[in-house]
């Protein structure tokens, strides 16, 4: 049986504790652990550990930690992906499937074309539901490095952060009225890639307009229109296979 693996964001030895009271509960009442039950940790940033449960209680789970391991990110180009905010299922989807494709980071901005169902809604609420999402996706793939993720109240504050590459080199637009495919001979030298994806309704005049005058390029992953929520996935698969990285 596969060891569990838990996020211990303060990962030492010879001791940690789980102090995620989700977490706790998923462990004990759901896979019901026990004390001595072997498990893997990780902090996100790479390191990782065997560990055995010390104790459970309601509030905490100790840990007994062996030697602490450093991994390497197994993909050489850092992945950046720009995604809408979407409906919560689907936006959760994409953010697990973008971790387990092999993400660096995420940035999560208000489309100008935003789903009806969610303009009333205060959409920082499901900021802490993502981050959830992602740490469940590192410890069900084996990711040992945790995405960064941003916010962003429009796509043109995306794109002016500090967070994107500033030379817009590797940063390309993922459309479905653009004329061009993905090309190797084209990201082969790039040291970083980002991918932005528009939401169900499509990218608003403004929002074209902008990433025209940043020369942004646009390109098509295939010959079919996708969802929202899978374009950007199916987008960095692309490039992964493009560059050799599977």
């Amino acid at each position: 049986m596969r060891k569990p693996r838990i996020f211990c964001p303060k990962l030492s030895s010879p001791t940690c504790a789980c102090t995620n009271i989700k977490q706790i509960h998923h462990l004990a009442k759901v896979l019901r652990l026990k004390a001595n039950d072997p498990v893997e940790l990780f902090d996100g940033h790479g390191s990782v550990a065997r560990g055995k449960i010390q104790d459970i209680a309601k509030a905490n789970i100790n840990f007994y930690v062996d030697d602490i391991l450093h991994t390497k990110n197994p993909y050489k180009k850092l992945y950046q992906a720009i995604i809408p905010y979407m409906k919560k299922e689907s936006l959760i989807y994409s953010i697990q499937k973008l971790v387990e494709v092999g993400i660096h980071s995420i940035l999560v901005y208000r489309p100008d074309h935003l789903d009806q169902s969610l303009v009333k809604k205060d959409l920082s609420k499901l900021n802490l539901r993502l981050e959830e999402a992602m740490i469940g996706a590192c410890e069900q793939s084996g990711c040992n490095h945790f995405p960064s993720i941003h916010y962003f109240t429009g796509l043109q504050k995306c794109i002016q952060s500090e967070h994107i590459n500033r030379d817009f080199e590797g940063l390309f637009v993922l459309d479905t009225i653009a004329n061009q495919l993905i090309k190797k001979n084209e990201i082969l030298n790039l040291e970083s890639i980002g991918i932005i994806s528009g939401p169900e309704s499509g990218y608003s005049e403004t929002e074209r307009g902008f990433m025209n005058e940043c020369g942004l390029r646009s390109l098509k992953i295939g010959h079919y229109t996708l969802r929202a929520e899978t374009a950007p996935v199916a987008g960095l698969s692309k490039f992964h296979n493009l560059l050799g990285e599977y």
